[in-house]
């Protein structure tokens, strides 16, 4: 589970099965609360051994939004992000929220960085911003934080047409 901006955590399906469970992290002000919000952007669950309900936490909203990695086109990963956007702002304010996927590198990291975008980075500097925040989180060792993501094609150009930069008029 990686910490992107304050309350904005980005996780893998082990992260995810987590924040459903009632795990804890903390608010800015340092109090330790169960995630107001989880979107899941693969399906859960994902192991047929695994069994999974719900949110354990009454406070946990959970959004269960499961999409290919890129297999079904733009259209799927466009129709998805103006779910998940809506969703995660409204929990933002709640509380703490996790994006996951499978791999925490494709449908999670591209969810984000539209966030990212939307508040005026560009595409290319949202993923690196995304990127950077992975590898600040303790254990993980790279030179290049940008092997630690790994956008579909599909939903790069979904950010690049819905967040890049527009032609001078």
């Amino acid at each position: 589970m990686w910490l992107i901006r304050d309350r904005l955590y980005l996780g893998d399906y082990a992260s995810g099965v987590a924040a459903l469970a009632g795990v804890r992290r903390p608010l800015p002000s340092g109090e330790l609360v169960p995630f107001s919000g989880v979107v899941s952007l693969c399906p859960m669950p994902l192991f047929p051994e695994d069994t999974i309900h719900g949110p354990e936490a009454d406070e946990t909203e959970w959004l269960e939004l499961p999409i290919a990695d890129g297999g079904n086109g733009e259209r799927e990963f466009e129709a998805a992000l103006r779910v998940a956007e809506r969703f995660i702002r409204r929990r933002l304010e709640a509380g703490n929220v996790l994006v996951h996927c499978a791999a925490g590198m494709s449908r999670s990291v591209s969810v984000v960085a539209a966030l990212l975008c939307a508040e005026g980075l560009s595409p290319t500097r949202a993923l690196a911003e995304v990127a950077r925040a992975k590898a600040r989180t303790p254990g993980v060792r790279t030179h290049d934080p940008m092997s630690l993501i790994e956008p579909a094609p599909e939903f790069s150009r979904v950010l690049e047409r819905l967040y890049g930069r527009k032609p001078a008029r």
